[in-house]
């Protein structure tokens, strides 16, 4: 805007109930105060938020908001939502606004049904669990050969479904990734190129790559927060899952044996550690949630607690795999694997596909973005960094 050129923006009086699709967005009680920006720590001289994200919307700036990327930027410290004198919650408002930015996102139009709709969100679990396990009973059925007379009785061991396991983890864990990835361009498209914004060269998204792999593998700006114990089990739970997705992706047929090794081989401390770090995690958010002390814990959605349940089941059924196994009974092995993977599957493609565990990519990537343009606009002559004109 510094070159004297006007913009025009059309102001979309449907916005604001779209919004509200998504979950609460409280503007009854905001009059853009600015204390919940103030009060964040997150708040630099490029991003400022959530003053003007809840401005985006009350204006009706549908392109604004779609292009923001500082819904992302927060990390649900809560401190607007402690300092506001209205109690409009704006912190809760932050989290619509990336149920529905998670929506816009997806060219499939299946993260807008999942995110508005409970009845779709547990349909489409549903559907997938249902399909699963369909799947198990026709592998065994009609691939293996069991009659279905000893379908319930005959012992079989885990490495009798390989290679076909292998096959079908692959393409569960990769389906979510690759359908989140095909997703960057859209996002890029929306947030970093339009009228008005800073001309990006490709270096600048070359020379920042780093920015997305830290903010990936340190989460850092979460210890920006006043409870830095949130950070801490966010972490660990990442690291664990993380982990536990790798050995599965790369390892499996390592992983999954039935043959019984010694404790301190690295097939077993690995799946310990992992699990450990995971239960330590969830606990701390399912703990919270239950208490509601805090204040990023004292709404909770449907959608807030599905993931966590779905990583806790799965993580429980996956340790009650490997205690039966070195117990001996191997058909009670063999049907707790076939409730593993009846939990596993449905969460990894909708959660990870269509839910909120989708901020795992968006969020560093929004950081990533972010550092992208701060370059841009440090590479043009006397031009200073200033937040994204509404």
């Amino acid at each position: 805007m510094s070159d004297g050129a006007i913009f025009t923006v059309q102001s979309d009086p449907t916005l604001l109930a779209d919004l509200r699709r998504y979950g609460k967005f409280d503007t009854s009680g905001c009059y853009q105060c600015g204390s919940c920006t103030i009060s964040c720590d997150l708040v630099t001289d490029s991003v400022n938020f959530p003053r003007k994200i809840i401005r985006y919307a009350l204006l009706g700036l549908r392109e604004s908001l779609a292009g923001s990327l500082e819904p992302w930027l927060c990390h649900d410290c809560g401190d607007c939502s402690s300092i506001c004198p209205r109690q409009a919650e704006p912190h809760i408002s932050m989290m619509t606004v990336r149920s529905f930015l998670t929506a816009e996102y997806d060219w499939t139009g299946i993260s807008g049904k999942v995110l508005r709709s409970r009845a779709w969100h547990i349909g489409l679990l549903g559907l997938i669990t249902g399909v699963t396990l369909a799947l198990i009973v026709l592998y065994h059925l009609w691939y293996v050969g069991l009659p279905f007379s000893y379908f319930a009785t005959t012992q079989l061991g885990l490495e009798h479904m390989f290679p076909m396991m292998t096959y079908y983890t692959r393409i569960v864990l990769l389906l979510p990734l690759v359908l989140l990835l095909s997703r960057v361009y859209r996002i890029q498209r929306l947030t970093m190129r339009g009228k008005g914004r800073t001309p990006i060269p490709f270096s600048a998204y070359v020379v920042e790559a780093w920015e997305y792999v830290r903010h990936s593998v340190t989460h850092e700006l979460m210890r920006e927060c006043p409870d830095r114990s949130r950070w801490l089990g966010h972490w660990l739970l990442a690291l664990g899952t993380v982990l536990m997705l790798t050995i599965k992706l790369f390892a499996l047929r390592w992983f999954q044996t039935d043959a019984i090794h010694p404790f301190y081989h690295p097939q077993r401390w690995l799946g310990y550690l992992a699990m450990a770090l995971i239960f330590y995690g969830i606990g701390g958010i399912l703990v919270g949630r239950i208490r509601a002390q805090k204040e990023f814990y004292k709404q909770t959605r449907f959608e807030d607690l599905i993931f966590p349940i779905l990583l806790l089941s799965t993580a429980l059924s996956g340790i009650a795999v490997h205690v039966f196994r070195y117990a001996g009974f191997a058909l009670t092995c063999h049907f707790l694997y076939a409730l593993h993977v009846v939990i596993a599957t449905p969460m990894l493609l909708v959660e990870m596909s269509f839910g909120k565990w989708s901020h795992m990519i968006y969020r560093p990537l929004a950081l990533y973005f972010e550092a992208v343009k701060e370059r841009a606009v440090r590479q043009i002559p006397g031009k200073e960094a200033v937040p994204d004109a509404a």
